[in-house]
C-alpha cells in the first residue's frame, strides 16, 4: 500500500485484471477483511490477522489409498458424506501426480443452495517453490497510486430516510477504514450533490473532514427538505485521503 499509510503495515491483495474495475487492492486487518478476497478463508485468522499458509485445509483426517492409479497418488477423508442423489463419497479427496507434491484435483462435498453435491476443483500448477519473477512483470510499479483501495468507503446511519417539507433529519457519517496518508496529508473531505432535485434539500455542514485519528468518529449531517419533489439521492464528492479513486455512486444517501 501507499508508504506511510496505515494500510502499508499489513497484507494487501492486489488484483490487476479485474473487469470492469481495472486494478484494485484490499487490506487484511482489524477494520475488516478484504472484500475482494481470492485467497482461502482460513488464512484470515480470527478476522483480525492474516497468515499465509497452505492453500488447502482439510477438515477430516486424510488417508493415503493403496489403490492409487499408476499416474496418481490418491488421498481420501476418513468420513463419508451423502449427496442429494443418494450416493456416498469421501467428504474430501485429493489427487497428486505420482510421487510428487503437485496437486491435480480435489473434491469436497458441499452445500450449494438447496443441494448437496460433490464439488470438483482442478488445479493448474504454474510454478513450484519460489514463483518465477515473470509472473510479477505485469504489476505496475505505481500500483499504490493508480489502483483503487476497495476498503475505503463511507458508512451512514440511517442511509435511507424520509423527510417531510420543512423537516430535518440527522444522518451520522463515518469512514470504514482510515484514509491514506499522501505526501504527509491524511485528510479526506466530503461534500454532497443531489442527483434528482437540485433545490429540494439543504444540508449542514456543507463539508465533513476525516483523518487517520477521527475516521471512526461519527459526524452529523443535518438534511432539511425546503421544497417538495421526487425521491432524491445525495452522492458524495471526495477529495484527498486516497478517496479520489473511490466510486461515489457506491455511497449514496437515499431521501424519500
Amino acid at each position: 500500500a501507499i508508504p506511510d499509510s496505515p494500510q502499508s503495515k499489513y497484507y494487501v491483495q492486489l488484483i490487476i485484471d479485474s473487469v470492469p474495475f481495472g486494478c484494485m487492492y484490499g487490506t487484511y486487518w482489524k477494520y475488516g477483511g478484504n472484500i475482494i478476497n481470492s485467497f482461502p478463508s482460513h488464512w484470515w485468522v480470527n478476522r483480525t490477522s492474516y497468515k499465509v499458509d497452505n492453500y488447502l485445509k482439510f477438515i477430516y483426517e486424510m488417508i493415503h489409498s493403496n489403490d492409487s492409479s499408476v499416474n496418481e497418488d490418491y488421498w481420501y477423508a476418513n468420513v463419508t458424506c451423502q449427496v442429494d442423489s443418494g450416493k456416498n463419497y469421501p467428504c474430501e479427496e485429493i489427487y497428486f501426480e505420482k510421487n510428487t507434491q503437485i496437486p491435480l484435483r480435489s473434491t469436497r462435498v458441499v452445500r450449494q443452495g438447496w443441494k448437496v453435491v460433490q464439488q470438483i476443483t482442478n488445479y493448474r500448477i504454474i510454478s513450484m517453490g519460489k514463483p518465477d519473477e515473470k509472473y510479477f512483470d505485469s504489476i505496475p510499479s505505481n500500483w499504490t497510486s493508480i489502483c483503487r483501495d476497495v476498503m475505503l468507503g463511507l458508512l451512514y446511519y440511517p442511509q435511507t430516510t424520509k423527510i417531510d417539507l420543512n423537516q430535518s433529519v440527522q444522518v451520522q457519517v463515518w469512514l470504514i477504514t482510515p484514509p491514506h496518508r499522501i505526501n504527509g496529508n491524511d485528510t479526506v473531505t466530503i461534500q454532497w450533490k443531489p442527483s434528482e432535485c437540485n433545490d429540494c434539500f439543504t444540508w449542514t455542514p456543507k463539508q465533513l473532514s476525516f483523518d487517520i485519528d477521527n475516521f471512526q468518529e461519527r459526524q452529523t449531517l443535518t438534511i432539511t427538505r425546503v421544497k417538495n419533489g421526487p425521491q432524491t439521492t445525495l452522492i458524495p464528492i471526495f477529495n484527498g485521503g486516497g478517496f479520489d479513486l473511490v466510486a461515489p455512486v457506491l455511497y449514496p444517501i437515499y431521501i424519500q
